[in-house]
């Protein structure tokens, strides 16, 4: 009898034990294995490496859908000393009053899952929004997701001085209606005393499945799971992914006097667990 009763309270107490040691798992950033280096962009060349990279050109539909002012061009990219510079400026262009680059690996470059960053400083001033961020090849918006690795500027973050870097998932059903109860996104943001555009810093995911952690400058800053969004279906599983940097400017535009402003990439890194190619 005295041997059962122990046993029982031994059990019950490794069971407690068990769900402490599980809730505060939950609660810690999550341990990541670094897998192979499948993709590497130093930027040492005297110009964007095509094998890599395909410009997006235009004025998309409606502005990239978010009423983006610039047109993208490829001649707003240069690449010396060792960094890529998307540049945009003040300049009218396909109908445009600005114009900007945004480049992408799709066709180049896609995968699925893995740590994913890119040394950038950014650029701060009213309308400027530069972004870092995927979305799956052959998607569709906002079924098949979008993951926002960085994202600065007044138009996401409310504060035109860069002194807040956002992430965030997006999904939702198709076709995108009009009713956006049927689209979701979580966001994390991190804030900063100084401006994240006055130096570089590395912005990151690590990405699992049914999980992405976002970081910055390898300070954990929140991650999403499938019971994040609760009835809707999770599409971080599937398809493979491309690569997307750019300097939008978004509807309200730069200040008065506004001529050029610059983001500056450094590097892109992927370590993936699966890539197409």
């Amino acid at each position: 009898m005295t041997s059962k009763v122990t046993k029982t309270i031994v059990y019950k107490l490794l069971l407690v034990i068990s769900i402490f040691l599980y809730s505060c798992d939950e609660a810690s950033p999550p341990s990541f294995k670094t897998d192979e280096l499948k993709f590497a962009e130093e930027f040492n060349g005297i110009r964007l490496d095509e094998s890599k990279w395909t410009h997006e050109v235009g004025s998309g539909n409606w502005g990239w859908g978010n009423g983006e002012l610039q047109y993208y061009r490829s001649n707003n990219t240069s690449v010396s000393d060792g960094t890529a510079k998307i540049t945009a400026k003040k300049e009218t262009y396909g109908g445009q009053e600005y114009t900007s680059s945004r480049i992408k690996t799709d066709g180049k470059f896609t995968f699925r899952y893995g740590k994913v960053q890119a040394r950038i400083k950014t650029v701060k001033g009213r309308g400027m929004w530069p972004a870092f961020w995927l979305l799956p090849s052959g998607g569709n918006w906002p079924c098949d997701g979008e993951i926002d690795i960085m994202e600065q500027g007044n138009k996401i973050s409310g504060n035109s001085d860069a002194k807040i870097t956002t992430g965030a998932a997006h999904l939702g059903t198709c076709p995108f209606p009009s009713n956006e109860d049927k689209w979701q996104y979580e966001s994390f943001k991190k804030t900063s005393t100084d401006s994240y555009a006055d130096d570089f810093h590395i912005y990151e995911i690590r990405w699992e499945p049914n999980k992405i952690s976002w970081y910055v400058d390898e300070e954990f800053m929140g991650q999403v799971r499938p019971s994040d969004y609760p009835d809707k279906n999770w599409p971080f599983n599937q398809s493979y992914w491309y690569i997307i940097l750019n300097l939008a400017i978004d509807s309200n535009g730069p200040s008065t006097g506004f001529e050029s402003a610059q983001m500056e990439v450094d590097w892109v890194r992927v370590y993936a667990q699966e890539d197409e190619n």
